[in-house]
């Protein structure tokens, strides 16, 4: 079992020296701190303490607000892949988020039903969006490379047995387009 820190400042003009000292008293045997924008979802190191944590391991931040800027869904779900992976956490900035007393758990339990409510709105208003799109006549995906004459005519000449290649060269597609078109 480790207790693992995660400390966050935004810019290279801010300094992790405050975050760090509250971590260490805290008895975080590591520390993982970078200095990037919350609102980045492309983090290296949060995402190497979220690779790294194992079962029984105890990650403190400072706040809710160092884990991430995306948003509420984002936190929760930070806070239910830690732990997924048989790990607890613990706020200083927020007492209520600590997943180390049993009221904690009980507040992870009410997390990890908000996360999986919150996502399975998300994906059901996006289903809805996507129907009245259609119905619209949206288009999705990709525009075709070729027009639906060029189609046709690339389809002739394969029915005639020239090579996918050279109609490819002759209609600047790869030969793999030209393959991929239905008789």
């Amino acid at each position: 079992m480790a207790i693992l820190g995660y400390a966050r400042v935004s810019t290279n003009g801010q300094v992790l020296d405050i975050q760090e000292l509250q971590l260490r008293a805290e008895g975080c045997s590591k520390i993982y701190a970078e200095k990037e924008s919350g609102a980045n979802a492309k983090r290296p190191v949060l995402n190497k303490l979220l690779r790294e944590v194992r079962p029984g391991d105890v990650v403190i931040f400072a706040a809710l607000d160092r884990l991430t800027r995306e948003g509420p869904y984002k936190t929760l779900s930070i806070l239910e892949l830690i732990i997924s992976r048989g790990a607890t956490y613990r706020s200083l900035a927020e007492p209520w988020a600590d997943t180390t007393t049993e009221f904690g758990e009980v507040m992870a339990a009410l997390v990890g039903y908000i996360a999986r409510k919150t996502r399975q709105d998300i994906l059901r208003r996006t289903s809805a969006g996507r129907q009245r799109a259609m119905a619209a006549g949206v288009r999705f995906g990709r525009r075709p490379k070729l027009s639906l004459q060029q189609r046709r005519e690339a389809a002739t000449r394969r029915k005639a047995g020239e090579r996918a290649e050279l109609i490819a060269a002759s209609l600047h597609v790869s030969a793999s387009t030209i393959r991929r078109i239905k008789d």
